[in-house]
């Protein structure tokens, strides 16, 4: 039986090669041809700072196509609004580099601004952005930000300014320092010593993300170790970047019960440090003042 290669991708775990994709030749990044054809790869083409455009071919689907090119699915749904199933003959598709997003910078940006608000690194946006300076200097055009994601489309069902203030219905989840600036998922950061106490901000019960299950893992996206509560009037709660979770999937807490331990799991890369990242899913976060 011949031997499948496994697929190396940027920011995914090592996994065998299903059938379809291992029909698939991988790409030399310098010139967009097919490696180990003769004939270049004629539906590739160069776009504009590292991003390539791809014209979708019969069969293609979003999984096969991500899969191609070593990124995740959503990864291609966030760079092309119009990215739905089933694909389009000639469709053509802006393909990242590398899985994450594409930000359009605005006047005042600075990198650690960015990176701070999307709780990334300052040296994956520059290792993915070769005129980085000269984008964040004259505050016009698109940065790549490495294993980002766009804010939660559950935090923002309408314009922040527009999600209901339930005032005092939130409770503060942990001591420390607050440092309240409104970031990615409607969250903020509290900074504190790793094993501080975190408590729930309201009587909820643990339920499990669609995407990273019970958030037992050590990365979950960036998130880390984290518990989410889901809340009797339709709201919930993420408690992230966890080093130990003292709830389950399924237990009922009250407010102020303590459910974990502040932690540095995830990417916490940054000023924050040691931190528990909390974000609000259904109303404003109370906790951001600026």
């Amino acid at each position: 039986m011949k031997e499948v290669s496994p697929l190396v991708s940027s920011g995914l775990p090592i996994r065998p090669l299903s059938a379809l994709e291992a029909e698939i030749p991988p790409i030399d990044e310098e010139n967009g041809t097919a490696i180990g054809l003769s004939n270049p790869l004629t539906n590739l083409f160069p776009a504009r700072d590292g991003l390539k455009r791809y014209k979708v071919r019969q069969g293609d689907t979003i999984s096969t196509i991500a899969a191609q090119f070593g990124i995740t699915a959503d990864t291609i749904k966030w760079a092309n609004q119009d990215a739905r199933s089933p694909l389009r003959l000639n469709q053509e598709l802006i393909i990242l580099p590398t899985t994450g997003i594409l930000y359009t910078v605005r006047e005042g940006d600075s990198l650690e601004s960015v990176a701070d608000r999307y709780q990334i690194t300052t040296e994956g946006i520059k290792k993915n952005n070769g005129n980085y300076q000269k984008i964040v200097a004259s505050g016009k055009g698109t940065l790549i930000l490495p294993l980002a994601k766009p804010f939660s489309k559950n935090a923002y069902t309408q314009p922040i300014e527009k999600l209901p203030d339930l005032k005092n219905y939130f409770a503060l989840p942990a001591a420390g320092y607050n440092w309240a600036e409104l970031h990615a998922e409607n969250a903020v950061d509290i900074a504190n010593k790793c094993g501080t106490s975190v408590y729930a901000a309201a009587d909820g019960l643990m339920v499990a993300d669609s995407e990273y299950g019970d958030g037992s893992g050590e990365w979950n996206g960036g998130y880390g170790k984290f518990i989410l509560l889901e809340h009797t009037n339709g709201t919930k709660t993420r408690y992230a970047h966890l080093s130990k979770t003292l709830i389950s999937i399924g237990d009922q807490v009250t407010r102020g019960s303590e459910i974990g331990l502040m932690g540095n799991t995830g990417n916490t890369d940054g000023p924050t440090g040691c931190h528990l990242h909390f974000e609000v899913s259904g109303a404003k976060n109370p906790f951001a003042t600026r």
